[in-house]
């Protein structure tokens, strides 16, 4: 991952040596969901519906365009992401998890960009890193049998590290770092560009945990965001060729 990372930072580098440099704040819409695979001790689990969680992106973006048809464009985002799950056990046993997590995330778009009427047509794709800052969930269990009916329900907030093994509170955790992939469509006109993009999360946002026998059997349950975003981008500078 440090051998990727170092790619990465070079490429930046070499790219804004001689690059055409324009910059702008961004914002997005999000529409998120989390996926979750269930194995080991939770092997009879399954997902019984999914509702999106929406949550914003907005920080700055900078374009670097080498060509009239390539152009490399890092960000720097506030990024909300989570969502709401159901699932249950076929013992008419459910659960539903809410969570929000808030992430520091840059992705690197690498754009190609074609021109399209009095715009041009950006088409991207970006691998992207994210930092864990905090968030908050909710968890509700139903418990139905033929003589006994018992619901529980927690809330509380979510913050990264390692779980501790006297951790009885209402403080949950999740993982700190988190990679990912976009892809997307856009126009631009001028300096004001229109992005569409879908993500796809490639990490267990599960927490580790400071109790070895639990991370040991902390891949029995992995959870990863995906979702879709709406983005706008306005770009301060020289965008008469972009």
């Amino acid at each position: 991952m440090k051998k990727v990372q170092l790619s990465l930072g070079l490429l930046l580098i070499a790219s804004a040596l001689q690059a055409q440099v324009t910059i702008g704040p961004k914002l997005g819409l999000n529409v998120n969901y989390e996926n979750y695979k269930f194995s080991g001790d939770y092997s009879g689990t399954q997902e019984n519906s999914k509702t999106a969680k929406v949550g914003y992106q907005a920080g700055v973006a900078i374009n670097l365009k080498t060509s009239d048809y390539f152009s490399v464009r890092p960000e720097v985002l506030f990024n909300v992401m989570g969502g709401e799950t159901s699932f249950g056990d076929g013992d008419n046993n459910t659960r539903t998890v809410k969570t929000t997590y808030n992430y520091l995330s840059v992705p690197l778009n690498f754009v190609g960009t074609f021109d399209a009427g009095p715009g041009k047509i950006n088409i991207f794709v970006a691998p992207q890193f994210s930092i864990g800052l905090n968030g908050k969930y909710s968890y509700q269990a139903d418990s139905s049998g033929l003589f006994v009916n018992t619901q529980y329900s927690q809330s509380g907030s979510l913050q990264t590290g390692k779980v501790p093994d006297d951790n009885n509170g209402d403080t949950g955790y999740f993982n700190q770092m988190a990679w990912g992939i976009n892809y997307g469509v856009g126009y631009q006109i001028k300096g004001l560009l229109f992005t569409g993009q879908y993500h796809m999360g490639l990490t267990n946002t599960q927490p580790h945990y400071a109790n070895s026998d639990q991370e040991a059997h902390r891949g029995d349950v992995v959870t990863k965001n995906y979702g879709f975003t709406i983005g706008l981008t306005y770009f301060f500078g020289d965008t008469d060729d972009e």
